[in-house]
């Protein structure tokens, strides 16, 4: 029996380069698929972050505008007061006044409360990283630095918003309020304030001139760093709305 062998003949060089050329062209487009998709995911959770920033920003705005018209409130409260005590007789309305307004300066609500859903998102899960336009994460860190100034001035307004307080207690008979009506405001109990003056001959817990210039002191005081809180306020508003505007010019992209 004859034995056919079949002969093997040797790869050209033209072959070897089309083979390396078809796995070469097929591992790169594999590769090139697989950093689109990444690609498109990466833009789509910054797509994300930017629409859920913009929700968080249109919130503090909305706060923002509340708490300056409270502060507005609050400041004319202060001026009220410190009008009140240095005129040199009290009428029963001023008295009204002066409890009423008294009781206005550590009831209303002024500080701010700023949403960090999304910041604390892209802080934990290193998210600034999606975010291509340097412009936003300028602003972006621009803004969170303004929002640790307000925190150390309102910490400084607290105390002195305490002394305030403190010196109330001082000079108010605070049984006299009534419940807060529709719009939050505090109502005062004229009739029991009459029993008062009528058991103790005196609408104050003193009628010691000195205590209520110091009242008033502490009143100015509060009211200057009421005044700068809400000038740091109005400049975060505008930080905010510039943010705002970059960021849907960035999302129209």
């Amino acid at each position: 029996m004859e034995v056919h062998h079949h002969s093997h003949h040797p790869k050209k060089l033209k072959e070897y380069l089309q083979e390396f050329l078809m796995l070469f062209f097929a591992v790169f487009l594999g590769f090139m698929s697989e950093y689109y998709l990444e690609y498109r995911a990466e833009r789509h959770k910054e797509h994300d972050y930017l629409v859920s920033m913009t929700k968080d920003l249109k919130a503090d705005l909305d706060d923002m505008h509340t708490k300056d018209q409270t502060m507005d409130e609050l400041l004319l409260s202060g001026m009220k007061i410190t009008s009140i005590i240095y005129k040199p007789n009290w009428e029963d309305s001023d008295v009204d006044s002066l409890y009423l307004n008294s009781i206005n300066m550590v009831t209303r609500f002024i500080t701010l409360n700023f949403s960090s859903g999304t910041i604390d998102q892209l802080r934990n899960a290193g998210g600034f990283r999606l975010i291509l336009n340097e412009g936003i994460v300028a602003k972006i860190t621009e803004y969170e630095k303004g929002k640790q100034l307000i925190q150390v001035q309102q910490e400084a307004m607290m105390e002195r918003w305490s002394k305030v307080h403190h010196m109330q207690n001082k000079l108010l008979h605070l049984n006299v309020f009534g419940q807060p009506d529709r719009t939050g405001k505090i109502t005062l109990n004229r009739d029991e304030l009459n029993k008062i003056i009528s058991q103790t001959g005196k609408a104050f817990l003193t009628s010691d001139k000195n205590t209520f210039y110091e009242y008033s002191n502490y009143v100015n005081v509060s009211k200057g760093y009421v005044a700068f809180y809400q000038i740091m306020c109005k400049m975060q508003q505008q930080k905010a709305q510039e943010l705002i505007k970059l960021i849907e010019q960035e999302l129209v992209h």
